[in-house]
């Protein structure tokens, strides 16, 4: 990843974090408008959110390099992302946004 996707989403990181809170009805039909960077920044910030993982684990898991998962929590921290990290590295989201699971008021 080169510098300017980087700053790019750095600059993003509250209108990433913003798209996650959505409802996922919305979210299915804004997805396919997003750019390359920002669905993998995506798809890492859904990989840890409420657990601990580690470069090589969330790499694996999103199919990406080390390097660019890296490159995307940094950019994505210093947007304005809040994230745990733990004493080997691991990193996790704080658990949040919107509750997926809706009850039915009869």
């Amino acid at each position: 990843m080169d510098k300017v996707t980087a700053d790019k989403l750095t600059e993003l990181a509250p209108a990433i974090q913003q798209f996650l809170n959505l409802h996922p009805d919305e979210q299915a039909w804004l997805y396919p408008l997003l750019g390359r960077a920002e669905k993998r920044a995506i798809a890492v910030l859904e990989a840890i959110q409420g657990h601990y993982m580690s470069y090589e684990e969330i790499a694996a898991q999103t199919n990406s390099n080390i390097s660019t998962v890296k490159q995307i929590l940094n950019a994505l921290s210093n947007g304005g992302i809040n994230f745990n990290v733990n004493k080997t590295g691991r990193w996790t989201t704080p658990k949040g946004g919107r509750n997926r699971r809706l009850t039915k008021i009869e």
